[in-house]
């Protein structure tokens, strides 16, 4: 009896018993579980800026390799794939192949030709979409980074009435096309097509997600807007092995490597589930039901039982226990919202627990391999409902450590559909998701893009934002720090701002100039002038001959000259309220704030890094020689772009005598720098 009742126990204990160490990872196995006391942002944890050696590009994503934490894999909106070795203190680049594009624009830096659709018609769910991939984790970025509805090329609208710009870049060549143009009374522009399609005649690459194989760490792979892309080597060469039949198809959102089998790898794409057998070089569609169509957001194999795999889609979430031969529905809801599911996990610490993140917030089941649809339920309370949730990662170190990444999206009037508010965060909770804080909210003017957690310490966390990526870290316990130099005297960014406004003309106070020039202009009444001379003869012997009655006077005539000078003033009052000259009207108001937009990113982003990157310098030089001259050669690049958007101003300020204002920069002023 004693024996049955020890079975009986060990049994017991091995249900109660979370997760065994088998179980887990082999990196995390040795990792006893406890509850956090702490979170991210600790005492002695610090904001570490990795981005010292990497070009002025929009960043996207960052995945860090599980068996080498030192090594990491970022990509960018534009294509750029950069690699890093030394835990990102410096990053070497390479860049996907680029095709031919049909001119997508963006806000700031890419040219659009054709028509230019507002966000509607019937292609509207196509675009949503592709805008809710390209930018739905960032603000006004996110517009930008090359696939937004706003700014779509072709494709949507409601017919002429939705047409914002018809017709620019028609050639000057293709007179016809002109006048039909002209006839349609939209406006019309000539370009040198030949040099816009050498320049600009590329796809911006987004560079979505990337994914390093469990197994292999030299094998990576690169899913973009425009197929998927594979790297044998660690990233020095890239090759295309799937480009899509559709532009739908064109767009992979994320890929999953077996863990059972090395060679067979799934893809997620905006037309369905895609199969591989061969590694990645060679896919074909799924036909099963529930992902043979469709977009499909995230895949996601088990970590403790392969053949349970789960995706997550626009209009829910579906399992396979069977390696995914056969699916079933899991999560589904009738919200538009809340079926769009984006990142699943499941709990290293009760592998029975998934997590899930949608458009509509967060949620969890008791039992997500077995659990059906109407076990799930809201994590976080009214906090996350009605936000989008990208992302949401598990500590596998601390019990009910988790992380999520948000972008409240809302209804405005003045557009269809939700616009960004800038609400991009990354959220920490402590306690199993019960209450949640935010930790990062990015660092200058941008939105939060992604973020991914350290493999040696997983508490911290590499943080994506879009024009930088920094890292959690910790204070060496008793480092001496050492001895601290003069730190070099840069000009407040405020007059690093004004100097770059001033330069390209888009200076608020510069335009209020010329308004309040008007106001002049409008005070000082316009002068006419006329010089008039008249003169008339009357003579009196006629008077006699209309006139017999009367007397007779004298028979001799006399005129009578007159000159005469008329001064009228006249004024226009009008302009005092509004002047087509002075106001900032339509294509000029967009081309101005189009430009005050994109140099206070530019400002923000670049001269900041330049300031933390001298400062460095400073205080804490490297020792490698190599991390010291990319440091220095990245100083200079910074330097060099800041004075050509300030007209020289850096130059001025280091080099000449005295500080000088950023006032004091001219509009296009010509400068050479001193000697």
């Amino acid at each position: 009896m004693a024996r049955y009742r020890l079975l009986i126990a060990l049994a017991l204990a091995m249900v109660a018993a979370p997760v065994a160490a088998q179980d887990l990872p082999a990196s995390l196995a040795a990792i006893p579980p406890t509850v956090p006391t702490e979170g991210s942002l600790g005492p002695g944890v610090y904001l570490e800026d990795i981005t010292y050696t990497i070009r002025l590009a929009f960043v996207r994503t960052l995945t860090v390799s599980r068996t080498n934490p030192d090594v990491a894999f970022a990509g960018s909106y534009d294509g750029f794939v950069w690699k890093t070795v030394d835990g990102g203190r410096t990053w070497d680049e390479s860049r996907l192949i680029v095709e031919t594009k049909p001119f997508w624009g963006d806000a700031y830096e890419r040219v659009y030709f054709g028509v230019h659709r507002l966000d509607s018609g019937p292609s509207r769910a196509f675009d949503d979409k592709t805008a809710r991939r390209s930018g739905r984790t960032g603000n006004r970025e996110g517009a930008a980074s090359g696939g937004g509805n706003e700014n779509q090329s072709s494709g949507g609208g409601r017919g002429a009435e939705a047409n914002v710009n018809f017709g620019i870049g028609v050639p000057g060549g293709a007179p016809r096309l002109q006048l039909l143009v002209r006839k349609l009374g939209k406006p019309t522009s000539g370009i040198n097509m030949k040099q816009l399609l050498l320049l600009r005649g590329s796809r911006p690459l987004e560079v979505r997600i990337i994914i390093i194989h469990p197994h292999n760490p030299k094998v990576v792979f690169a899913c973009t807007m425009f197929g998927l892309y594979k790297t044998d080597d660690g990233g020095l060469n890239w090759v295309r092995t799937f480009a899509g039949t559709s532009p739908k198809g064109w767009n992979t959102f994320h890929l999953a490597v077996d863990p059972s089998d090395d060679k067979r790898v799934l893809l997620a794409t905006g037309e369905g589930l895609y199969i591989s057998n061969d590694g990645g070089d060679n896919f074909s569609r799924s036909t099963k039901k529930g992902v043979g169509e469709g977009t499909i957001d995230w895949i996601y194999y088990s970590p403790y039982d392969p053949r349970y795999v789960f995706v997550g889609t626009d209009y829910g979430m579906l399992r396979s226990s069977d390696g995914g031969e056969n699916w079933d529905w899991t999560y589904f809801t009738t919200f538009p919202d809340g079926r769009v599911v984006r990142s699943i996990e499941i709990d290293p610490f009760d592998k029975k627990t998934g997590y899930i993140a949608t458009h509509d917030g967060l949620y969890y089941t008791d039992n997500i391999l077995t659990g059906g649809l109407e076990d799930w339920k809201r994590m976080g309370g009214l906090k996350f409902t009605g936000m989008e949730t990208s992302k949401i990662a598990v500590c596998p170190r601390h019990r009910g450590h988790m992380w999520t990444l948000t972008n409240m999206m809302v209804f405005t009037p003045t557009s269809p559909g939700k616009s960004e508010t800038g609400g991009a965060f990354v959220y920490e909770t402590l306690d199993g998701g019960k209450t949640w804080n935010v930790i990062f909210a990015g660092n200058t003017t941008g939105s939060m893009q992604w973020f991914d957690t350290d493999p040696r310490d997983p508490d911290m966390l590499w943080l994506v934002w879009s024009r930088s990526m920094s890292r959690l870290r910790r204070q060496t316990p008793g480092a001496t720090q050492p001895p601290r130099q003069i730190i070099p005297d840069d000009p407040p960014i405020g007059d690093v701002l004004q100097a770059a406004f001033r330069y390209l003309g888009a200076e608020p106070g510069l335009l209020l100039d010329y308004r309040r020039r008007s106001r002049i202009k409008a005070l000082v009444p316009r002068v006419d002038a006329q010089l008039l001379h008249y003169r008339w003869n009357d003579y009196l012997a006629l008077r006699d001959g209309l006139y017999p009655t009367l007397p007779y006077l004298r028979d001799e005539g006399w005129g009578t000259p007159q000159t005469e000078l008329r001064l009228m003033l006249t004024w226009d009052l009008a302009p005092l309220i509004f002047t087509l000259d002075a106001s900032m009207f339509g294509r000029i108001e967009r081309l101005t704030y189009e430009l005050r937009e994109f140099v206070k990113f530019e400002v923000h982003r670049f001269y900041g890094e330049l300031r933390r990157l001298r400062a460095l310098m400073a205080i804490r030089p490297p020792k490698d020689r190599r991390i010291s001259l990319m440091y220095k050669l990245r100083m200079e690049e910074l330097a060099a772009h800041m004075d050509f958007v300030t007209g020289g101003y850096l130059t001025r300020w280091w080099k000449g005598k005295g500080h000088p204002s950023g006032a004091d920069t001219r509009w296009w002023e010509r400068w050479k720098p001193h000697p």
